[in-house]
């Protein structure tokens, strides 16, 4: 209590100081002697708001595991190599690869789903028109996921899911709805 008046006799006295046009503030302490803490500025805590419930230790983020930090590593971006370099040349092949085995792949799940699994038979080029239309919607979600999942396996996670976002959102979905940071990543994409 003795704090608290000391501390508005402080300010009253600065505050008649200012309204008297002084430039320099002085605030002279009564005669009874205070402790140096109670002259210190203080932050103002509402006690509503200390007083009931403990204050909860803040929480480190977990250490990461070995395997965690490989499969980070693994999965996470990488940055492509400066072109006609041998690394330049290994990261084409690997992507060349990836999309190979998943367009063959997807060939290879799709005809027998739209003709046995919808009752349709021909080909592309034959046609009939229905088998067209069935084979390129059926094709298109599996291409996506494949492409996702091989890509994966060779380890360019990242790489290929801006690739199959960016082909869901040529179809009018928001890219933002499947990846949140596709606009970032889309900042810094390199193709080749």
């Amino acid at each position: 209590m003795a704090c608290l008046m000391m501390r508005s006799a402080v300010s009253m006295t600065a505050r008649s100081g200012m309204m008297a046009g002084r430039s320099t503030m002085t605030a002279t302490a009564p005669s009874h002697s205070l402790s140096a803490s109670c002259l210190r500025p203080r932050s103002y805590t509402p006690r509503w708001l200390t007083s009931g419930t403990p204050k909860k230790p803040v929480k480190k983020a977990p250490e990461q595991t070995a395997f965690q930090k490989q499969l980070n590593t693994f999965l996470g971006p990488k940055v492509m190599p400066p072109r006609w370099t041998m690394a330049w040349y290994r990261e084409v092949t690997l992507i060349c690869t990836v999309f190979a085995i998943t367009g063959t792949s997807t060939m290879v799940l799709v005809r027998p789903a739209v003709s046995k699994g919808l009752g349709l038979k021909g080909s592309f080029k034959e046609g009939p028109w229905s088998f067209r239309i069935c084979s390129l919607v059926v094709m298109t979600p599996i291409y996506a996921t494949l492409l996702v999942c091989v890509g994966t396996v060779f380890g360019r996670h990242h790489y290929f899911r801006h690739f199959s976002v960016k082909m869901w959102s040529r179809f009018g979905i928001p890219p933002e709805m499947i990846d949140a940071s596709y606009h970032q990543t889309k900042k810094t994409f390199r193709k080749w």
